[in-house]
């Protein structure tokens, strides 16, 4: 079974999520149902596995209350057990190893400490992690010790709902996640959060610096590149 991913965005960054679906729907085979967790409606057609949950008016979530909105699109339109969680900049480069994320979406079934599995290379190259750990058929386990760098990671991965809502708490960006979020996490030492050595799942980051006025293209393949140009997509950055 293959989880759904809930895309959390903001108004600000909604033209991203053409590229961003555009590209998913090309490199993940089949199709995965696609949840876009934002605020006001875009005005453009998402992609017939997608849907979109508005959290309310984007003025009562500035970038400091981002937690908030996942916390409320977590209680209100995610009731899974396990879903991954990605932003609207993550725009995949390559085919996606739906096999392996399959399997490390039964293995975190069986195994109800986990926080979460990470899909890309960010725990096996972040540091501080055990790379020796073990395996779950042929996929080799990476563990990120506590207190490691980025524990608390939003790089793309699959999260067990009940744990991430013990590490969640209002009032925090996304980079206060990442950084005051793996304090918190560390001081759970139950909770266990895994990386892989051969991560599934490829991006780039669309997006520099979260700046929504610059684009990065530099990981895309041309060809994708010149079919997303000639849908438009890049129009908002002057391309």
């Amino acid at each position: 079974m293959q989880p759904r991913i809930v895309c959390v965005t903001s108004d600000h960054y909604l033209p991203a999520v053409k590229p961003f679906a555009w590209l998913l729907n090309k490199y993940w085979k089949p199709e995965p149902q696609v949840l876009i967790v934002g605020f006001t409606p875009p005005q453009f057609n998402l992609p017939s596995n997608f849907s979109f949950y508005s959290v309310g008016p984007f003025e009562n979530y500035p970038w400091e209350r981002w937690s908030d909105a996942l916390i409320h699109a977590i209680h209100h339109a995610i009731p899974e057990d396990r879903f991954i969680i990605m932003l609207e900049d993550y725009w995949i480069t390559r085919p996606v190893d739906t096999r392996n994320v399959e399997i490390l979406y039964n293995y975190m079934g069986s195994h109800p400490k986990v926080l979460k599995v990470d899909l890309c290379g960010d725990r096996l190259y972040a540091g501080g992690a055990d790379t020796n750990y073990g395996s779950v058929e042929h996929i080799d386990l990476v563990k990120s010790k506590i207190g490691s760098p980025y524990h608390m990671s939003l790089m793309p991965g699959i999260w067990r709902r009940q744990n991430l809502l013990r590490v969640l708490i209002p009032g925090e960006s996304p980079h206060q996640l990442e950084m005051t979020g793996t304090t918190r996490l560390s001081a759970i030492p139950e909770l266990e959060v895994f990386g892989t050595r051969q991560w599934p799942l490829k991006i780039t980051l669309g997006l520099r610096a979260r700046d929504s006025s610059k684009i990065n293209l530099d990981d895309l393949n041309g060809e994708d590149i010149s079919q997303m140009k000639a849908l438009g997509f890049f129009k908002p950055w002057g391309q």
